[in-house]
């Protein structure tokens, strides 16, 4: 390796204290060293013309020569001499020589030391570059496969989701729908909604947290952007700044027929699975649980024909207890109340059922559940989500509504 020095200051200082030192041992100790045979000058020139190129050794030559001639002065000799003894004048040439061959030389080695060296920190900043792009590239392939594990982990999820969604009647369907988004999304407030066919308001179905954060009513119209924009866009929205303060975090609707039927509704979840990775999986499972319901629908709408009177959706009374068991098991598991209402009445005109329920349906929620019992000329009524002070203004609303109409009387 060549000896570099990038200050040219720090070259010349050293060239003048070296020559200031010769010049001053010499006459100190009377030594004459320009007489001798093997002149040190010359290595001097020698020196610095390899150590520093050719421009210092040329001043490095000036400088001896200025000696040369500066002694000589000093001593009284003629000076003239110098210029035409041949002697002299080879000593001259042979120290310039020296001076620009040497000069030449070291130039031409450093250059190409310096081009190599170029070239050098050029293929090392490459590799580096390449070292960079290689553990980015094992970075990349390390999280790649993360997510092939995290895809095939999911799809043995959504098949697990979907298994659990497969049930024979549409509530044990909203049941295991509650269960799996509170489990996959750390939710710990949501319900799931019916949304009427107004589309004005939301009926508390299931709810699992907070009671105060999901009421038995939402209504859409007003100040309710959120949910005005989940039943217009149809997909799961999330709140922003511009929402209430009370609206929940996440709105997602269970669309059934191009018509959003329920909506899940979400007041607190764990942040981190609002990715548009995770949400995909919500919309997955919203989506499979609007086909899972329709299919118990039409599978229960065979199985409980008989269960109906026909032209109806009213129950005889031999089936409304086992949708009162239903309903017993959603209250202990979801603390989701309701009331029954059994309301004997008389008629004097002949009425049909079909008429009967028509006038009924007027007062009561899309949800609720109608049965009769013919031998006894009762109705049962079930109203999910109803508490027993609201259960008894929707009794006096039946009745007043039947009263109100010519030949039906109300014990």
């Amino acid at each position: 390796m060549f000896y570099t020095q990038s200050s040219t200051m720090r070259k010349i200082v050293e060239l003048f204290l070296l020559i200031i030192v010769m010049a001053a041992i010499d006459p100190l100790l009377n030594i004459k060293l320009s007489e001798w045979d093997i002149r040190p000058f010359f290595f001097f020139i020698l020196l610095f013309s390899l150590r520093y190129g050719l421009y210092i050794g040329v001043l490095s030559f000036l400088l001896v020569s200025l000696y040369r001639i500066g002694s000589l002065y000093i001593a009284g000799d003629d000076v003239l001499l110098l210029f035409y003894n041949t002697s002299e004048q080879a000593w001259f040439f042979i120290h310039l020589l020296t001076a620009i061959v040497c000069g030449l030389y070291s130039t031409s080695f450093r250059e190409r030391y310096e081009s190599l060296h170029y070239r050098f920190q050029e293929t090392d900043d490459e590799n580096q570059e390449l070292t960079e792009t290689i553990t980015m590239l094992e970075h990349s392939h390390k999280r790649m496969q993360e997510k092939v594990l995290d895809s095939e982990h999911s799809l043995n999820r959504i098949f697990q989701i979907g298994l659990r969604l497969d049930q024979p009647s549409p509530e044990l369907v909203r049941n295991e729908a509650i269960n799996v988004l509170s489990e996959l999304f750390r939710a710990e407030t949501l319900g799931l909604y019916h949304v009427d066919s107004s589309k004005k308001s939301l009926r508390l179905r299931l709810r699992k947290g907070e009671a105060e954060h999901l009421p038995q009513t939402i209504f859409t119209e007003g100040d309710s952007h959120i949910y005005q924009r989940m039943l217009t866009q149809k997909t799961i929205i999330l709140r922003t700044v511009e929402d209430e303060a009370e609206a929940p975090v996440l709105v997602g609707p269970i669309v059934s027929q191009d018509e959003v039927t329920e909506a899940i509704v979400i007041h607190q979840i764990d942040f981190a699975k609002l990715t548009s990775h995770e949400l995909q999986i919500m919309s997955l499972i919203l989506e499979w649980t609007a086909t899972r319901i329709n299919r118990a629908n039409s599978q229960m709408q065979q199985q409980e024909r008989n269960s109906m009177y026909p032209g109806t959706r009213m129950y005889k009374h031999e089936a409304f207890s086992s949708l009162v068991t239903q309903q017993e098991k959603r209250k202990e598991e979801f603390d989701i109340p309701y009331s029954i209402l059994e309301i004997p009445f008389y008629t004097s005109v002949d009425v049909s059922l079909v008429e009967t329920e028509i006038i009924l349906r007027t007062r009561l929620r899309e949800l609720d559940i109608i049965a009769y019992n013919h031998s006894t000329s009762t109705f049962y009524f079930l109203l999910p989500g109803t508490n027993q002070e609201n259960a008894v203004i929707v009794r006096e609303r039946i009745k007043a509504l039947l009263q109100e109409k010519d030949g039906m009387y109300v014990s």
